[in-house]
């Protein structure tokens, strides 16, 4: 008897989910569903250094364009590119403050980063990669470079002027995604729905911190002798959104010797080609003080020649629109 009743015991304390391993009709397996792709959440702040980022020509500007009358060609290489680019506090983070809340979207509920892959009727049957931008904020304190041109990457010693942004801040709306697909097997297509709500900055500077020209013989004029630091350029940036990026970039690489390339022999070309109702659309108004000053911050001793009223702004690229770059 007490063997009995061990057994019961035993079979009562097993877990329920064994009781449950039985087959599942067909009926019953249509009523589970599941789901796949990735999503992404994430709150990272960066700062950036980069010494130099240069591009150039080796070989100068080539004998075969003094055709258009260009004079003499210059073999001599050139570059041109940044130096000393610094980015500080850049910050990525899913929108979280109640007062970011434009254009019917709330902070009460989160979108992350997604991706996914499918195939359907949006792109003709293609499959994609689908790439939803999440309600991301993306903030950045400043940003800091030289341009400059120079005889080698590694050199550019002849400074054009400075550039410096300050108090950058944009949200992307959560609808916002990218597809990215080929078309008939060749190429890449890229089709955009991007929408930002509002996009702002604090200051976008232009300077030369060595003053202007103050050698009179090299152009200068004799007012600028000895003369320090300037810097031109707006203040207190606001564009009203929401902005929106809409249609399609199709990029296919090729080599041609027909047509219009057939002067240069086999030419390797990049053809990108505009689609799908391609747009730029800003809502606006966009607004900004125009100023100038002693430095960068365009505050200090600074002065302001006016003001910039933009009510909107709307680009239509004509589909089939396009643009082929290759080498000389």
């Amino acid at each position: 008897m007490q063997r009995y009743l061990l057994i019961l015991m035993m079979l009562l304390c097993m877990p329920l989910s064994l009781w449950a391993m039985t087959p599942v009709a067909d009926d019953e397996l249509s009523l589970v569903t599941g789901q796949a792709g990735v999503n992404i959440n994430a709150d990272v702040t960066m700062n950036i250094a980069i010494g130099t980022m240069a591009w150039g020509d080796a070989s100068g500007i080539d004998t075969g364009f003094a055709q258009w009358g260009w004079g003499t060609a210059d073999t001599t290489a050139g570059y041109v590119g940044v130096t000393n680019f610094n980015i500080s506090g850049l910050r990525v983070a899913a929108r979280e403050n109640p007062l970011d809340n434009f254009n019917g979207y709330t902070t009460t509920m989160l979108k992350p980063i997604t991706i996914d892959v499918g195939s359907g009727l949006s792109h003709g049957g293609a499959t994609f990669v689908r790439f939803g931008l999440g309600s991301l904020e993306i903030r950045m304190n400043s940003m800091t470079m030289n341009v400059a041109l120079g005889t080698a990457g590694a050199s550019l010693s002849q400074v054009l002027g400075t550039v410096n942004i300050a108090s950058m801040i944009m949200y992307i709306n959560p609808s916002s995604y990218v597809d990215i697909y080929t078309a008939g097997g060749v190429g890449v297509n890229f089709f955009m729905n991007v929408i930002i709500d509002q996009f702002s900055m604090g200051r976008l500077a232009w300077g030369d911190t060595d003053g202007a020209g103050s050698n009179v013989g090299a152009g200068g004029v004799p007012w600028f002798v000895n003369s320090t630091a300037g810097y031109v350029g707006l203040q207190l940036i606001n564009v009203g959104g929401p902005i929106s990026i809409s249609g399609s970039v199709r990029i296919d690489v090729g080599t041609v010797n027909t047509g219009v390339y057939a002067a240069h022999g086999p030419t390797t070309v990049v053809h990108m080609v505009f689609g799908d109702n391609f747009t730029f659309n800003v809502t606006g108004p966009i607004t900004a003080n125009v100023r100038l000053g002693p430095n960068a911050s365009l505050q200090i001793g600074a002065h302001e020649l006016g003001n910039i009223y933009i009510s909107s702004l709307n680009v239509a690229v004509a589909d089939g629109s396009w643009v082929d770059i290759w080498a000389h």
